[in-house]
């Protein structure tokens, strides 16, 4: 009940930390984000080369897991989701630590714009079946439409129930996009 209760706390201040990084660009007003997924956890495959080669000290990743959901997003609308990142082993303990990371996820928005977006520093909040997670999040350059240019992010946390391979996430933050 502790971790469920720190979430919020959390979230607050991560938006409240990732504000000043998107005030700053110029022509481009940040805008809350809020967006709520949910969907499947597809599989856990084999590290391909070159994907998951920057993990934390001390550890290395085991597989890269995958994810594809349905849900709404402001600025998006009814969105679908696809994201995968790389699931560490601690080297020092000898297993999987629930830590993951270099996360990529793009978003298409309901008229086919692309927003991407990068997580990182995940962790695991309860143990199986159901594994609650938080992570953070950044806008990337490289979208389409009206976030090609997008930047900003914000906290996302969520579960996966193991048993059914169902996952849920949140996200909270902030965004700035605009064409140029």
């Amino acid at each position: 009940m502790r971790k469920l209760i720190l979430l919020p706390v959390v979230s607050i201040l991560a938006v409240a930390l990732m504000a000043p990084a998107v005030a700053g660009k110029p022509g481009m007003k940040e805008v809350p984000f809020k967006a709520t997924f949910s969907g499947f956890l597809t599989g856990f495959s084999e590290v391909p080369d070159g994907r998951c080669d920057n993990p934390p000290e001390g550890k290395v990743a085991y597989a890269v897991a995958s994810f594809e959901g349905w849900g709404n997003a402001t600025h998006a609308g009814y969105s679908y989701v696809y994201a995968d990142h790389c699931s560490y082993w601690d080297l020092e303990a000898g297993m999987a630590d629930g830590t993951y990371g270099q996360g990529e996820l793009t978003l298409v928005a309901a008229n086919g714009d692309v927003l991407r977006i990068s997580y990182g520093e995940g962790v695991s909040l309860s143990g199986p079946p159901v594994v609650e997670f938080m992570d953070y999040f950044t806008f990337e350059d490289g979208g389409t439409g009206r976030f090609t240019f997008a930047s900003g992010g914000g906290v996302e946390f969520g579960s996966v129930d193991f048993t059914t391979y169902w996952f849920e996430i949140q996200m909270d933050g902030v965004i700035a996009y605009k064409k140029r």
